[in-house]
């Protein structure tokens, strides 16, 4: 049973750090708009949340045993795994100065990824809320 919920929360907690991620680049893209020669750069979501899936073994949260009746991990620590990479967008849109910032696209992918953030903290604080009311009875 605690295999699952470690299961469940290793995975919640590196698609927030995905997210958190993604959310510098956009953010950079934007600040560097109109920085000559800049390549705008973005994760690829899918490719990355695949490699997650496929390494779900990697996925386990890391406590400290403070006493000697807590409970042990039946499996050794692995986070020696990229996630996920950071490549340049694809676009048509290259303005003189070589920029290849669009706008339009950053904030609404800045937007879409903020709410998926929020999507999966709410998503989190209703699993923890659902397990207290589990063990409360």
């Amino acid at each position: 049973m605690f295999e699952k919920i470690n299961t469940m929360f290793n995975l919640n907690a590196n698609l927030l750090n995905l997210y958190a991620k993604r959310e510098e680049i956009l953010s950079s893209n934007i600040a560097n708009s109109e920085t000559p020669h800049y390549k705008a750069m973005d994760i690829n979501f899918k490719d990355t949340f695949q490699k997650m899936l496929k390494n779900n073994k990697n996925f386990r949260i890391t406590l400290k045993n403070t006493s000697k009746n807590h409970l042990t991990s039946k499996t050794k620590e692995n986070n020696n795994h990229t996630l996920f990479s950071i490549q340049p967008i694809k676009t048509k849109n290259i303005k003189i100065n070589g920029n290849t910032v669009d706008m339009n696209r950053e904030r609404i992918e800045f937007i879409k990824n903020t709410l998926k953030y929020e999507e999966n903290l709410i998503f989190i604080k209703n699993e923890i809320k659902n397990m207290m009311l589990v063990l409360k009875g």
